[in-house]
């Protein structure tokens, strides 16, 4: 079991993803429909992937996900990939 877990981390070290986001460590998360910090300005993205965040469904981009107090939009998928090596602290 540890193997897979050190398999597993060795992975995650080595992903096209992570580019230096430590300063996003033990942040407090909250799940969120997204809506843009001003009406009509649309520029948030994903912190790892760079998915796109829209107010509306719309192909490619996610319209929710986790975010920081500051903003900072993860999407799920990142959410899930990283949620241990982060060790994230999700507000219910």
């Amino acid at each position: 079991m540890a193997q897979q877990r050190n398999a597993t981390a060795a992975v995650q070290d080595e992903d096209w993803r992570l580019q230096g986001q430590d300063w996003l460590r033990e942040e407090l998360l909250r799940y969120r429909a997204y809506a843009p910090a001003k009406a009509g300005s649309e520029h948030d993205h994903c912190e790892f992937c760079w998915t796109p965040f829209r107010s509306r469904p719309q192909q490619g981009a996610a319209s929710e996900g986790y975010v920081t107090q500051d903003r900072r939009w993860i999407c799920e998928t990142c959410y899930e990939d990283f949620k241990l090596m982060f060790d994230w602290i999700v507000e219910i």
